[in-house]
């Protein structure tokens, strides 16, 4: 009876640390390895001049996301008095992907009951979407960071706007855990 306990205690406990670990998404970096990033100060948003473009809710939400981890690694927005001294441009994109599982029901072991095999095939299509975010230098005109972030598209099925921003807020958490390249958010404070 006291193994039955001690098995129990031991599932509960790999189930509670499994369902407190962070599952991450794929975020890629790239970034310039001879820019000063330690100059950077102040940023503001590149602005398109397109007028067909239109600033979704999603984009708003990104964006504000965006600002919140910024601030907090203690990057300010330029206003009127300080000049930007990086660009900020986002844009997303989605791609369909597929998965294909095949599964095998046998008697006994698989290798040696070949007669008594059953195999199935699932083929899954979805979309991904990528937010990618560009910082740029103002004077030269190029990248010097580049960052993305993918995630099935569908998460926000059923969400409310207050969930959508907590998902836009913890997109934008990976995507900048390594901006400015080199330095800690610890390390990184201008305030």
């Amino acid at each position: 009876m006291k193994k039955l306990h001690l098995r129990g205690l031991i599932v509960t406990n790999l189930v509670i640390l499994l369902l407190s670990c962070k599952i991450s998404p794929p975020v890629t970096t790239d970034y310039d390895t001879n820019y000063d990033y330690s100059k950077l100060t102040h940023y503001a948003w590149v602005v398109s001049k397109d007028p067909s473009k239109v600033l979704t809710l999603d984009n708003r939400r990104q964006i504000n996301a965006i600002e919140t981890i910024l601030n907090r690694k203690g990057f300010d927005k330029a206003n009127e008095h300080a000049k930007p001294n990086f660009l900020l441009r986002i844009h997303t994109i989605a791609d369909k992907k597929t998965d294909v599982d095949t599964f095998y029901r046998a008697w006994g072991y698989y290798p040696y009951y070949w007669p008594n095999r059953f195999s199935g095939t699932v083929i899954r299509e979805y979309e991904i979407g990528t937010l990618v975010l560009d910082i740029v230098d103002p004077v030269k005109k190029e990248v010097v960071w580049r960052g993305s972030v993918s995630r099935k598209l569908g998460i926000y099925n059923n969400r409310s706007p207050e969930e959508r921003a907590s998902i836009a807020l913890a997109n934008a958490e990976f995507l900048l855990a390594k901006f400015p390249p080199g330095q800690t958010d610890q390390s990184k404070k201008l305030k």
